[in-house]
């Protein structure tokens, strides 16, 4: 019996344009068991938003150019499905949570009539009911006064309640997968720890699968089961949290964790990963990060890794993987 909730395969995800191709996503595999959260993680520009908006098939095309072996939601394939027969899946089986609460709401309807237009879509039920369901929504994601927030505009709540609406909505019909893109981006320290309190209490309790995209791998430790590290379109490599924090294999995987801020630094040094990620239409020969990478070798300029897999399951696409230490990560 398939255990996974979302299997994607050799997503490929292009942009024509008049200076070339714009090559976004290269061919992904990705796996999400039911009830799992994973992370996909790495800097702007490597395409995280891209590949969640394409499992959501919210792509327009043009002028996005998708293609795809596999999109197949628990038992259901997605891929041939119709814009028609999406708008029927999203929302009661996938839902998703963008990171700027100001333009994903609606700002002259009331968040309680935005929450209830997602009961009255997906169930029959009348507005009377579907109200009592927005309110009790409210409430489980920790909106205080629920009954008078609802009747609020957008712009009159703080983008912490915002958030929490948006969360209330995407959980409002019980979907089978959540993504969460960016969702505590514009938010300060303490509002983003409250709100993934309340995305991960959300997800447990009703054991919802979770996709989380994100740049922040402290947000990554608390939250995810697995993640899959993205650069430059490309998997460059697959974990379990607690491998890929304890022992990074890929030099940009180490990049990325030697960049976070520690506590327990004496020296006061910041540690960043050399220049940025590569123009989609100038990608290096060879493995896309070679430029950014202090071990890398001929080889690496000239041809591109192969993903390959462990036998513990991590995944890696390096010819030199390394065998970091948490120890030494905090040194």
């Amino acid at each position: 019996m398939n255990d996974n909730m979302l299997t994607m395969r050799n997503l490929k995800v292009v942009f024509p344009s008049n200076a070339g191709m714009i090559r976004a996503v290269e061919g992904i595999d990705l796996d999400i068991r039911k009830g799992e959260c994973v992370a996909v993680v790495g800097e702007s520009g490597c395409g995280k938003s891209v590949t969640s908006l394409a499992v959501m098939k919210l792509l327009n095309s043009p002028p996005a150019l998708m293609r795809v072996d596999e999109l197949r939601l628990d038992d259901e394939e997605l891929k041939d499905y119709s814009e028609t027969k999406m708008q029927s899946i999203r929302g009661q089986h996938i839902s998703i949570i963008f990171q700027d609460a100001m333009t994903a709401l609606n700002p002259v309807m009331t968040v309680g009539r935005q929450v209830d237009e997602m009961f009255l879509r997906h169930n029959d039920i009348s507005k009377k009911e579907a109200r009592k369901r927005t309110l009790e929504a409210l409430e489980l994601v920790g909106v205080p006064e629920a009954k008078s927030r609802a009747n609020n505009f957008p712009h009159q709540l703080s983008g912490g309640m915002r958030q929490r609406v948006l969360i209330a909505m995407a959980f409002a019909c019980m979907p089978k997968l959540i993504i969460a893109d960016e969702p505590t981006t514009a938010l300060d320290v303490t509002i983003q720890a409250q709100v993934l309190e309340v995305l991960r209490g959300m997800q447990q309790k009703h054991d919802v699968s979770l996709m989380l995209i994100t740049h922040d791998l402290s947000v990554v430790s608390n939250v995810a089961d697995t993640v899959y590290v993205m650069y430059s379109g490309k998997i460059v490599e697959k974990a379990s949290v607690r491998d890929l924090f304890k022992t990074p294999h890929h030099p940009y995987s180490y990049g990325l964790l030697a960049s976070v801020p520690k506590l327990s630094d004496t020296k006061h040094q910041f540690v960043q990963i050399p220049d940025s990620v590569p123009h989609p239409l100038r990608k290096p020969s060879g493995c896309y990060f070679h430029p950014r990478c202090r071990y890398a070798t001929e080889q690496c300029k000239k041809e591109m890794p192969p993903l390959e897999r462990f036998d513990n399951g991590r995944e890696v696409r390096c010819y030199h993987p390394l065998n970091v230490t948490d120890t030494e990560l905090q040194s």
